[in-house]
Protein backbone atom coordinates (compact mmCIF):
# COMPACT_ATOMS: atom_id res chain seq x y z
CA UNK A 1 0.00 0.00 0.00
CA UNK A 2 2.85 2.35 0.89
CA UNK A 3 4.47 1.57 -2.47
CA UNK A 4 1.28 2.50 -4.37
CA UNK A 5 1.02 5.75 -2.42
CA UNK A 6 4.60 6.71 -3.29
CA UNK A 7 4.00 5.78 -6.92
CA UNK A 8 0.92 8.00 -7.13
CA UNK A 9 2.75 10.90 -5.50
CA UNK A 10 5.58 10.43 -7.99
CA UNK A 11 3.14 10.46 -10.90
CA UNK A 12 1.40 13.58 -9.65
CA UNK A 13 4.75 15.26 -9.02
CA UNK A 14 5.85 14.44 -12.56
CA UNK A 15 2.60 15.83 -13.94
CA UNK A 16 3.12 18.97 -11.86
CA UNK A 17 6.62 19.45 -13.26
CA UNK A 18 5.18 19.05 -16.75
CA UNK A 19 2.52 21.74 -16.16
CA UNK A 20 5.17 24.14 -14.87
CA UNK A 21 7.33 23.49 -17.94
CA UNK A 22 4.34 23.97 -20.23
CA UNK A 23 3.50 27.24 -18.46
CA UNK A 24 7.05 28.50 -18.97
CA UNK A 25 7.06 27.30 -22.58
CA UNK A 26 3.87 29.22 -23.36
CA UNK A 27 5.51 32.34 -21.89
CA UNK A 28 8.68 31.81 -23.93
CA UNK A 29 6.60 31.42 -27.11
CA UNK A 30 5.68 35.09 -26.77
CA UNK A 31 9.09 35.94 -28.21
CA UNK A 32 9.16 33.24 -30.87
CA UNK A 33 7.92 34.00 -34.38
CA UNK A 34 5.03 31.81 -35.66
CA UNK A 35 7.15 31.11 -38.73
CA UNK A 36 9.80 29.45 -36.53
CA UNK A 37 7.48 27.37 -34.33
CA UNK A 38 4.17 26.48 -36.03
CA UNK A 39 2.59 25.52 -32.68
CA UNK A 40 3.41 28.94 -31.20
CA UNK A 41 -0.14 30.29 -31.50
CA UNK A 42 -1.68 27.23 -29.82
CA UNK A 43 0.87 27.30 -26.98
CA UNK A 44 0.20 30.94 -26.13
CA UNK A 45 -3.57 30.42 -26.34
CA UNK A 46 -3.19 27.54 -23.86
CA UNK A 47 -1.47 29.74 -21.24
CA UNK A 48 -4.64 30.17 -19.09
CA UNK A 49 -5.14 26.37 -19.11
CA UNK A 50 -1.59 25.75 -17.88
CA UNK A 51 -2.03 28.48 -15.27
CA UNK A 52 -5.25 26.94 -13.94
CA UNK A 53 -3.59 23.50 -13.86
CA UNK A 54 -0.82 24.89 -11.66
CA UNK A 55 -3.35 26.52 -9.35
CA UNK A 56 -5.13 23.17 -9.08
CA UNK A 57 -1.85 21.49 -8.13
CA UNK A 58 -1.27 24.09 -5.40
CA UNK A 59 -4.58 23.16 -3.74
CA UNK A 60 -3.94 19.46 -4.31
CA UNK A 61 -0.54 19.54 -2.60
CA UNK A 62 -1.81 21.68 0.28
CA UNK A 63 -4.27 18.89 1.03
CA UNK A 64 -1.84 15.99 0.55
CA UNK A 65 1.85 17.01 0.66
CA UNK A 66 2.06 20.72 1.48
CA UNK A 67 5.79 21.06 0.82
CA UNK A 68 5.32 20.15 -2.85
CA UNK A 69 2.98 23.14 -3.37
CA UNK A 70 6.09 25.30 -3.64
CA UNK A 71 6.74 23.82 -7.10
CA UNK A 72 3.69 25.40 -8.74
CA UNK A 73 3.99 28.55 -6.63
CA UNK A 74 7.53 29.13 -7.88
CA UNK A 75 6.46 28.26 -11.40
CA UNK A 76 3.73 30.90 -11.34
CA UNK A 77 6.01 33.48 -9.71
CA UNK A 78 8.45 33.11 -12.61
CA UNK A 79 5.54 33.72 -14.99
CA UNK A 80 4.10 36.45 -12.76
CA UNK A 81 4.53 39.28 -15.25
CA UNK A 82 2.57 37.40 -17.86
CA UNK A 83 -0.18 36.62 -15.34
CA UNK A 84 -0.50 40.36 -14.71
CA UNK A 85 -1.07 40.85 -18.45
CA UNK A 86 -4.33 38.97 -17.98
CA UNK A 87 -5.37 40.42 -14.63
CA UNK A 88 -3.63 43.75 -13.89
CA UNK A 89 -3.46 45.22 -10.39
CA UNK A 90 -3.09 48.94 -11.03
CA UNK A 91 -5.01 51.53 -9.02
CA UNK A 92 -7.07 53.97 -11.08
CA UNK A 93 -6.20 57.63 -10.71
CA UNK A 94 -8.83 60.30 -10.53
CA UNK A 95 -9.62 61.69 -13.95
CA UNK A 96 -8.33 65.29 -14.30
CA UNK A 97 -10.81 67.89 -15.45
CA UNK A 98 -8.62 69.08 -18.31
CA UNK A 99 -5.80 67.90 -20.57
CA UNK A 100 -7.51 64.56 -21.14
CA UNK A 101 -8.90 62.73 -24.15
CA UNK A 102 -11.57 60.06 -24.11
CA UNK A 103 -10.95 57.44 -26.79
CA UNK A 104 -13.16 54.46 -27.61
CA UNK A 105 -12.17 51.49 -29.76
CA UNK A 106 -15.14 49.43 -30.96
CA UNK A 107 -15.33 46.42 -33.28
CA UNK A 108 -19.01 46.57 -34.21
CA UNK A 109 -18.84 43.28 -36.12
CA UNK A 110 -22.02 42.14 -37.83
CA UNK A 111 -24.23 44.82 -36.29
CA UNK A 112 -26.99 45.56 -38.80
CA UNK A 113 -30.54 46.85 -38.97
CA UNK A 114 -32.22 50.12 -37.92
CA UNK A 115 -32.75 49.01 -34.30
CA UNK A 116 -29.06 48.23 -33.81
CA UNK A 117 -28.08 51.42 -35.59
CA UNK A 118 -30.23 53.42 -33.17
CA UNK A 119 -28.78 51.59 -30.15
CA UNK A 120 -25.24 52.18 -31.43
CA UNK A 121 -25.85 55.90 -31.94
CA UNK A 122 -27.30 56.14 -28.43
CA UNK A 123 -24.20 54.45 -27.03
CA UNK A 124 -21.96 56.94 -28.88
CA UNK A 125 -23.96 59.84 -27.46
CA UNK A 126 -23.76 58.47 -23.92
CA UNK A 127 -20.03 57.79 -24.21
CA UNK A 128 -19.32 61.23 -25.72
CA UNK A 129 -15.79 60.23 -26.72
CA UNK A 130 -13.34 62.68 -28.25
CA UNK A 131 -12.09 59.98 -30.62
CA UNK A 132 -14.04 56.90 -31.70
CA UNK A 133 -12.25 54.18 -33.68
CA UNK A 134 -14.49 51.63 -35.39
CA UNK A 135 -13.50 48.32 -36.92
CA UNK A 136 -15.40 45.82 -39.05
CA UNK A 137 -18.16 48.17 -40.17
CA UNK A 138 -19.78 45.34 -42.10
CA UNK A 139 -23.05 47.17 -42.78
CA UNK A 140 -22.25 50.25 -44.92
CA UNK A 141 -25.82 51.54 -44.47
CA UNK A 142 -24.89 52.53 -40.89
CA UNK A 143 -22.57 55.31 -42.06
CA UNK A 144 -25.15 56.64 -44.53
CA UNK A 145 -28.19 56.37 -42.24
CA UNK A 146 -30.02 59.53 -41.23
CA UNK A 147 -29.62 58.79 -37.52
CA UNK A 148 -25.84 58.39 -37.91
CA UNK A 149 -25.44 61.61 -39.91
CA UNK A 150 -27.56 63.51 -37.40
CA UNK A 151 -25.32 62.23 -34.61
CA UNK A 152 -22.19 63.42 -36.44
CA UNK A 153 -23.62 66.91 -36.83
CA UNK A 154 -25.00 67.22 -33.30
CA UNK A 155 -21.80 66.00 -31.59
CA UNK A 156 -19.33 67.80 -33.83
CA UNK A 157 -17.66 64.69 -35.23
CA UNK A 158 -15.64 64.57 -38.43
CA UNK A 159 -15.02 61.18 -40.02
CA UNK A 160 -12.28 59.51 -42.02
CA UNK A 161 -12.92 56.05 -43.46
CA UNK A 162 -10.79 53.41 -45.11
CA UNK A 163 -12.68 50.30 -46.24
CA UNK A 164 -14.50 48.87 -43.18
CA UNK A 165 -12.59 50.95 -40.63
CA UNK A 166 -13.31 54.54 -39.70
CA UNK A 167 -12.31 57.15 -37.14
CA UNK A 168 -14.69 59.76 -35.72
CA UNK A 169 -13.04 62.71 -34.05
CA UNK A 170 -13.93 66.00 -32.42
CA UNK A 171 -10.32 67.00 -32.97
CA UNK A 172 -9.49 68.32 -36.45
CA UNK A 173 -7.90 65.85 -38.88
CA UNK A 174 -4.54 66.66 -40.45
CA UNK A 175 -4.47 65.46 -44.04
CA UNK A 176 -6.22 62.34 -45.32
CA UNK A 177 -6.37 58.85 -43.87
CA UNK A 178 -4.20 56.10 -45.33
CA UNK A 179 -4.07 52.31 -45.14
CA UNK A 180 -1.10 50.01 -44.69
CA UNK A 181 -0.55 47.85 -47.81
CA UNK A 182 -0.13 44.49 -46.13
CA UNK A 183 -1.64 41.16 -47.26
CA UNK A 184 -4.85 39.81 -45.74
CA UNK A 185 -7.06 36.86 -46.60
CA UNK A 186 -10.01 38.24 -44.64
CA UNK A 187 -9.99 41.82 -45.92
CA UNK A 188 -8.75 43.25 -42.61
CA UNK A 189 -6.38 46.16 -42.43
CA UNK A 190 -4.94 49.19 -40.63
CA UNK A 191 -5.98 52.83 -41.05
CA UNK A 192 -3.64 55.70 -40.19
CA UNK A 193 -5.06 59.10 -39.19
CA UNK A 194 -3.44 62.27 -37.88
CA UNK A 195 -5.24 64.63 -35.52
CA UNK A 196 -4.41 68.14 -34.40
CA UNK A 197 -4.13 68.01 -30.60
CA UNK A 198 -3.25 71.38 -29.09
CA UNK A 199 0.11 72.40 -30.51
CA UNK A 200 1.03 68.85 -31.49
CA UNK A 201 -0.16 66.11 -33.83
CA UNK A 202 -1.52 62.78 -32.62
CA UNK A 203 -1.03 59.70 -34.80
CA UNK A 204 -3.98 57.28 -34.51
CA UNK A 205 -3.42 53.73 -35.79
CA UNK A 206 -6.76 51.92 -36.08
CA UNK A 207 -6.23 48.18 -36.55
CA UNK A 208 -8.23 45.15 -37.48
CA UNK A 209 -5.53 42.51 -37.91
CA UNK A 210 -5.99 39.12 -39.55
CA UNK A 211 -8.94 37.11 -38.22
CA UNK A 212 -8.68 33.42 -37.38
CA UNK A 213 -11.58 32.66 -39.72
CA UNK A 214 -13.02 30.15 -37.28
CA UNK A 215 -16.30 28.40 -38.00
CA UNK A 216 -18.84 27.14 -35.49
CA UNK A 217 -17.52 23.58 -35.70
CA UNK A 218 -14.01 24.80 -34.82
CA UNK A 219 -15.30 25.88 -31.41
CA UNK A 220 -16.91 22.56 -30.45
CA UNK A 221 -15.47 20.98 -27.32
CA UNK A 222 -14.29 17.87 -29.16
CA UNK A 223 -12.37 20.05 -31.62
CA UNK A 224 -10.87 22.08 -28.79
CA UNK A 225 -9.35 18.95 -27.22
CA UNK A 226 -5.64 18.39 -27.90
CA UNK A 227 -6.41 15.49 -30.24
CA UNK A 228 -9.07 17.54 -32.00
CA UNK A 229 -6.69 20.47 -32.50
CA UNK A 230 -4.05 18.12 -33.91
CA UNK A 231 -6.37 16.48 -36.43
CA UNK A 232 -8.70 19.30 -37.46
CA UNK A 233 -8.27 22.35 -39.65
CA UNK A 234 -8.15 24.48 -36.50
CA UNK A 235 -4.36 24.17 -36.22
CA UNK A 236 -3.91 25.28 -39.83
CA UNK A 237 -6.23 28.27 -39.36
CA UNK A 238 -4.44 29.38 -36.20
CA UNK A 239 -1.03 28.98 -37.82
CA UNK A 240 -1.91 30.68 -41.13
CA UNK A 241 -3.56 33.63 -39.40
CA UNK A 242 -0.57 33.92 -37.06
CA UNK A 243 1.85 34.18 -39.99
CA UNK A 244 -0.18 36.95 -41.62
CA UNK A 245 -0.55 38.87 -38.36
CA UNK A 246 3.21 38.65 -37.87
CA UNK A 247 3.75 40.48 -41.17
CA UNK A 248 0.98 42.94 -40.40
CA UNK A 249 2.43 43.69 -36.95
CA UNK A 250 5.80 44.41 -38.57
CA UNK A 251 4.18 47.04 -40.84
CA UNK A 252 2.31 48.59 -37.91
CA UNK A 253 5.46 48.75 -35.80
CA UNK A 254 7.33 50.47 -38.63
CA UNK A 255 4.70 53.21 -38.72
CA UNK A 256 4.98 53.69 -34.96
CA UNK A 257 8.78 53.95 -35.07
CA UNK A 258 8.72 56.44 -37.93
CA UNK A 259 6.26 58.80 -36.25
CA UNK A 260 7.77 61.99 -34.77
CA UNK A 261 4.49 62.54 -32.90
CA UNK A 262 2.76 60.79 -29.97
CA UNK A 263 0.98 57.61 -31.07
CA UNK A 264 -2.22 55.86 -30.08
CA UNK A 265 -2.54 52.30 -31.41
CA UNK A 266 -6.00 50.78 -31.05
CA UNK A 267 -8.27 48.09 -32.36
CA UNK A 268 -8.83 44.40 -32.78
CA UNK A 269 -5.47 42.61 -32.95
CA UNK A 270 -7.07 39.15 -33.00
CA UNK A 271 -4.21 38.23 -30.66
CA UNK A 272 -4.08 37.57 -26.92
CA UNK A 273 -1.77 39.42 -24.46
CA UNK A 274 0.71 36.54 -24.56
CA UNK A 275 1.05 36.56 -28.34
CA UNK A 276 4.06 37.43 -30.47
CA UNK A 277 1.98 39.99 -32.38
CA UNK A 278 0.82 41.84 -29.26
CA UNK A 279 4.34 42.14 -27.86
CA UNK A 280 5.76 43.09 -31.25
CA UNK A 281 3.43 46.09 -31.39
CA UNK A 282 3.34 46.89 -27.67
CA UNK A 283 7.11 47.06 -27.12
CA UNK A 284 7.92 50.66 -26.16
CA UNK A 285 4.24 51.58 -25.71
CA UNK A 286 1.85 51.62 -22.77
CA UNK A 287 -1.10 49.26 -22.55
CA UNK A 288 -3.84 51.50 -21.18
CA UNK A 289 -5.80 48.61 -19.69
CA UNK A 290 -2.81 47.17 -17.85
CA UNK A 291 -1.77 50.55 -16.46
CA UNK A 292 -5.17 51.68 -15.20
CA UNK A 293 -7.20 48.61 -14.17
CA UNK A 294 -7.47 46.53 -11.00
CA UNK A 295 -8.34 42.85 -10.80
CA UNK A 296 -10.32 42.55 -14.05
CA UNK A 297 -9.72 40.14 -16.93
CA UNK A 298 -10.85 42.63 -19.56
CA UNK A 299 -12.14 40.03 -22.01
CA UNK A 300 -13.25 41.75 -25.21
CA UNK A 301 -14.29 38.67 -27.20
CA UNK A 302 -16.59 35.85 -26.17
CA UNK A 303 -17.80 33.06 -28.40
CA UNK A 304 -18.73 29.60 -27.21
CA UNK A 305 -16.26 28.46 -24.52
CA UNK A 306 -13.71 31.13 -25.54
CA UNK A 307 -13.44 34.43 -23.63
CA UNK A 308 -10.25 36.40 -24.30
CA UNK A 309 -8.81 39.92 -24.61
CA UNK A 310 -7.91 40.68 -28.23
CA UNK A 311 -8.77 44.41 -28.43
CA UNK A 312 -6.33 47.00 -27.16
CA UNK A 313 -5.58 50.66 -26.65
CA UNK A 314 -1.83 51.35 -26.57
CA UNK A 315 -0.16 54.74 -26.39
CA UNK A 316 3.24 56.42 -26.44
CA UNK A 317 5.05 56.88 -23.15
CA UNK A 318 4.56 60.62 -23.56
CA UNK A 319 0.88 59.98 -22.84
CA UNK A 320 -0.50 58.84 -19.48
CA UNK A 321 -3.41 56.36 -19.28
CA UNK A 322 -5.85 57.47 -16.58
CA UNK A 323 -8.70 55.00 -16.80
CA UNK A 324 -9.55 52.11 -19.12
CA UNK A 325 -12.74 50.06 -19.06
CA UNK A 326 -14.35 47.35 -21.19
CA UNK A 327 -17.99 48.17 -21.84
CA UNK A 328 -20.49 45.35 -22.22
CA UNK A 329 -22.92 46.00 -25.06
CA UNK A 330 -25.33 43.76 -26.98
CA UNK A 331 -25.03 45.46 -30.35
Amino acid sequence: MQYIKKLLIGLFLGANVLTVLLLWTSCACTWVSPSVVPQQTVMTLAFPIFLMANLAFVFFWLISKARFAVLSVLGMLVAGGYVMDYCPLQCQDEVPEDSTLLLVSYNIGTMAGPENHQAFVQYVKETDADILCLQEVADPSLLTSAVFKAMLDSMGYKMQQQENRCVLSKLPFVGSASSLPYPSKTGNGTTICRLRCGNDTLLVVNNHLESYGLEKEDLQLDTLSMEGIKNSSLMHKLHDAGLLRKQQAKEVKQQIRQSPHPVVVVGDFNAIPLSYVYWKIRLGLRDCFLESSWGRLGNTYKKGPIAIRIDYILCSRKLTPIKCEVDRVKY
